[in-house]
């Protein structure tokens, strides 16, 4: 376009300058880390990935038919991948540990998936009101839904929960909210015990340090996590799988080692500790970040890293909520909406889960990149129109 054009076309947003920063950031972290090769992947093949598809998007895309389309796919797309995974939850084929994956790698990775265009595709119901859209879409939301339940993410259930909340209360919708708390009641009737039991582990608040079942080894990892931070406060130990999974296991030792709890297990039989060891060993060697994504990313980038995190994201919240509140209606409005819920969803997600990886970050830029689109688009058909109105006061003068 900007050879075509013989010009710089460059699309300037509140968010452009806290991308940079975080980057930086990020390399500055990588030179410092233990494994400085394994960092620059890191930052250079995912983290650049994200912001490309950022700026890729919101300098080609300038239509609201552009934009229309691109949710359409997005949606279709997670419909399809719900219906397989419901299909291969049944048949046995897209299951993992009794919990539907569907297409991906864990149960966590869809929940969050379909946790970013749930609220999306509820907004927008209540904008179309042809039937057959309406149908579509209720499809859509009844069958990612059954999906979400079977992911068995209580993390993911907590987070919808709180989105249909906020879209109850910024629609003034009662009926949605009195729906929606009556088909979780109903639920309860319905599902197997399994879920149920699953499901009462979230209201259990005095056990939630104390149980495994409800935290397992996220309390540990938050603890090595802040250990991490106190040893590495200004850079961190670098982004990147290895530096996290390498400090983890150290640090993990390090504490299970004071901890007086700990010391008592050391009476238990030979044989059935080496058992657990080995079983413990290989999920700590998977372990690649800490459970929370604030956490996460004091841990690898340091303070100055989380800084520019925190500054990305209230740029971005603060942009959705600005622009939703003060768009003047219609399809953008609720799309707006949707877009603010899916952000209030993932960021739900970040306090027990990190959603900075592949492919959970990319999903997330493509809806930051769509709201700012809107954004874009919005603020352009508003300069016109106002063009257009001091045009035609000026002819009229004349």
């Amino acid at each position: 376009m900007m050879l075509s054009e013989k010009k710089m076309l460059f699309t300037k947003t509140s968010i452009n300058i806290p991308i940079f920063s975080f980057l930086l950031c990020s390399l500055a972290a990588s030179f410092y880390s233990a494994h400085i090769k394994n960092s620059l992947e890191t930052v250079l093949h995912d983290y650049l990935t994200y912001f490309i598809i950022f700026f890729c998007m919101i300098n080609t895309i300038r239509s609201q038919e552009q934009i229309n389309r691109v949710v359409k796919a997005m949606l279709i797309t997670c419909g399809l991948v719900c219906a397989y995974g419901v299909y291969g939850y049944y048949t046995g084929i897209a299951i993992r540990d009794e919990r539907l994956v569907a297409t991906f790698e864990y149960h966590s990775r869809i929940a969050k998936y379909i946790s970013l265009l749930l609220p999306i595709a509820v907004c927008l119901f209540f904008w179309y009101k042809d039937k057959l859209s309406r149908l579509s879409l209720s499809l859509f939301v009844i069958l990612c839904s059954f999906s979400l339940i079977l992911t068995m993410s209580r993390t993911s259930w907590v987070a919808i929960f709180i989105a249909m909340i906020f879209i109850g209360f910024a629609t003034q919708k009662k009926l949605l909210m009195a729906v929606f708390i009556g088909v979780c009641g109903l639920l309860i009737f319905i599902l197997p015990s399994k879920f149920i039991t699953h499901a009462t582990t979230i209201t259990q608040v005095n056990k939630l340090f104390t149980s495994k079942k409800i935290l397992g080894e996220r309390l540990l990892c938050w603890k090595a996590s802040i250990a991490i931070i106190q040893d590495h406060p200004l850079l961190g130990i670098g982004p990147g799988k290895r530096n996290f999974r390498d400090a983890y296991q150290r640090y993990r030792e390090k504490i299970k080692t004071k901890e007086p709890s700990q010391k008592k297990a050391v009476s238990v039989k030979r044989t059935e500790t080496q058992d657990k060891e080995k079983t413990v060993t290989k999920g700590i060697e998977k372990l690649s970040h800490a459970h929370n994504i604030f956490l996460h990313i004091w841990a690898e980038t340091g303070i100055i890293g989380l800084l520019s995190f925190l500054w990305l994201f209230a740029t971005v919240f603060y942009a959705a909520i600005k622009s939703w509140r003060f768009s003047s209606g219609g399809y953008e409005k609720m799309l707006l909406l949707g877009i603010t819920a899916s952000l209030i969803a993932i960021f739900s997600h970040g306090f027990t889960d990190s959603f900075w990886k592949k492919p959970d970050a990319l999903f997330l830029w493509y809806i930051i990149s769509i709201l700012f689109v809107v954004i874009h688009t919005m603020s352009i058909t508003s300069k016109d129109k106002r063009g257009k109105r001091i045009y035609e006061k000026d002819a009229s003068y004349h």
